[in-house]
């Protein structure tokens, strides 16, 4: 955790997760201490005091490391409990707002209306412009047809002889037929 997340953090909370760890931590050892010596109390005797004293920081030890797990478990949960995410406003940034007069605000609601009224026009214009294009594509098989006629007549009307002109219309005529017949 960088200073500036443990600032807010402490700031936020009035404790850093980590604080919050320490002070389990510290609180589970003491507990552990005890325990032990509320243990040994009741079974300590003046032939086993000496033997007891010596196994107390190994017993110690031993239940501080079966609880460390589950501690580092704690701590992991402590810190996504408690961590202040950088979108959340503090009320320090409260200050940072901007404070509108009426008049502000309508003008600003205006500007809004007239925004949303430009987007539906938006959207007028799309759907009109989808619907021009698809027209443009049905048609677009009839003017490649067009085209392909146009270049049969410069074609034709290079080889032919003008004097023969109506057999020539005749011939294009039956053979576009040909072609819509074929397709």
């Amino acid at each position: 955790m960088d200073f500036d997340n443990s600032a807010t953090t402490l700031e936020f909370f009035n404790f850093t997760p980590e604080q919050l760890s320490a002070e389990r931590d510290h609180l589970v050892k003491s507990l552990i201490k005890r325990a032990i010596e509320s243990a040994m109390q009741k079974i300590e005797t003046p032939a086993t005091s000496a033997l007891l004293a010596q196994k107390k920081d190994a017993v110690m030890c031993l239940m501080q490391e079966a609880c460390a797990k589950k501690l580092d478990c704690l701590r992991q949960l402590d810190k996504k409990t408690f961590e202040v995410p950088s979108h959340v406003l503090l009320i320090k940034d409260f200050d940072l707002e901007q404070q509108l007069t009426s008049a502000e605000e309508q003008a600003k609601f205006e500007q809004l209306e007239e925004l949303k009224l430009r987007y539906r026009e938006n959207m007028a214009m799309l759907a009109e412009l989808v619907a021009e294009q698809e027209k443009f594509t049905a048609i677009e098989p009839l003017i490649e047809q067009e085209l392909q006629v146009h270049q049969l007549l410069y074609e034709a009307c290079a080889n032919s002889d003008h004097k023969n002109i109506h057999k020539f219309a005749h011939q294009l005529v039956a053979d576009m037929q040909n072609e819509k017949s074929d397709d």
